[in-house]
Parts: C-alpha cells; sequence; structure tokens
C-alpha cells in the first residue's frame, strides 16, 4: 500500500489553540488533543492509506517577522521550504494562513495577504521535491467580541472578510484546489480568532471531502 503525505501548514489554528485559553503571563495556550484537532480528525476520516503531517504554531503569518511581541520563526515564507524537505515526499501541501497578516503592526492589505499566499504557492510548485498537489483554505473571518485582541481591530476583521474571494483568485490562477472555511465554521466568540473543537471537525470533514476529490482526478498542471 503506497501511503500519500498530507502536509498541512499553518498558524494557531492549525496547531489546535484552544479559545480563550491564551495566558498573558506565560504567552501560552491551551491546546487541544492531536484527536480533535481538525488535522487529527482529518487523519481519522482519511485513515491509514494517508500520513496528515500537521505543521502549525501560533503566530505564523505568510511572508512577514512578528515585530510584537517579536517571536522568532513566524514567517511562513522563511520556514517552509525546510517543511518541504523534511517532509519529503509530500502528495499534498494544504495551506491555512493568514488571519495574523491582518494584525495592526502589518499594516498590510487583504491583496497583499493574498499575494503573500501566491509565494508560499509558487513555492510548491516551483520546487524540485516533487509535490504536486496544493489545497489552499481562506481562514474563517475574525468575529468582533468585547475583549478581542487589540492587534485585531476593525480594519483587521474587514480584511479577514474580505480574504476568500482573493484567495479563490489565487488558487484559479494557480490550478490549486480551494476551500473558504468560513462558509463551514466559524471562530469562537470566546475570543473572536480561534475554533472550537466542533468546528473542527467540521472543518475536516469539509477538507477530507476535498482531499477525497483531489486524488481521483488528473493533477493540475
Amino acid at each position: 500500500m503506497t501511503i500519500k503525505t498530507i502536509l498541512c501548514y499553518g498558524d494557531s489554528n492549525l496547531r489546535g489553540f484552544v479559545p480563550g485559553s491564551f495566558n498573558e503571563k506565560t504567552g501560552l495556550s491551551a491546546r487541544f488533543p492531536k484527536n480533535k484537532r481538525w488535522t487529527g480528525v482529518l487523519q481519522t476520516i482519511l485513515g491509514e492509506e494517508y500520513d496528515v503531517v500537521e505543521e502549525g504554531i501560533n503566530g505564523r503569518t505568510t511572508t512577514l517577522e512578528e515585530i510584537t511581541p517579536g517571536r522568532p520563526y513566524r514567517n511562513g515564507l522563511a520556514t517552509f521550504p525546510i517543511c518541504i524537505e523534511s517532509h519529503y515526499p509530500v502528495d499534498l501541501v494544504i495551506f491555512m494562513l493568514g488571519t495574523n497578516d491582518t494584525k495592526k503592526q502589518f499594516n498590510r492589505s487583504a491583496e497583499d495577504i493574498a499575494e503573500g499566499v501566491r509565494q508560499l504557492v509558487k513555492i510548491v510548485k516551483n520546487s524540485d521535491k516533487g509535490v504536486a498537489k496544493i489545497l489552499l483554505i481562506a481562514p474563517q473571518p475574525i468575529v468582533k467580541i468585547g475583549g478581542l485582541h487589540p492587534e485585531f481591530d476593525d480594519e483587521a476583521i474587514a480584511k479577514s472578510k474580505a480574504l476568500a474571494p482573493l484567495y479563490q483568485k489565487v488558487a484559479q490562477e494557480e490550478g490549486c484546489d480551494f476551500l473558504d472555511a468560513g462558509l463551514i465554521i466559524s471562530s469562537s466568540l470566546l475570543d473572536g480568532v480561534h475554533i472550537e473543537e466542533a468546528d473542527s471537525r467540521l472543518l475536516a470533514e469539509a477538507v477530507a471531502k476535498t482531499v477525497i476529490r483531489n486524488f481521483l482526478r488528473p493533477v493540475v498542471n
């Protein structure tokens, strides 16, 4: 049996950040157990013919170095090539990034964020590591609540709502599969950014359908 490797690359919502669990004193957050994170649920749904690799870290952006609080290794473009080589051979890459790019500190437009994702997609397409397929997921929008992290102001919320059609355009132009998470799940009312356990399952189910369809059709060059 040939096992297909799926590399999932994203931020805290891929890593399984428990909504509302951030501790300002330690700078840490709680994390859903592996079988409750959407990547873990995806593994369970797809079964032993697939190896779902999770590469998520809190605060990751598409192409930017974090300014505040200044944690290293948050630039997705800088670290992604390492992941591709580390997990070679990879049959499918799933990107779910962009929420952190909307932060006030970056002063980045929704169009800029979409172009950041395009740069990641192009790394896959130009790689000599033989990755054939890409699924681009537009993250669910940020929800305005009381106590929302100050980096996510009204402009950030508006940008998060504008990402899906821009990501879809990138996917069409670059020959990728596309999924709009905002049509399936919503951010938790506990912190306005992260997803609850039930939504993790819903997202995994939607991704699984796309993955299965992906491997039943010819590669798009």
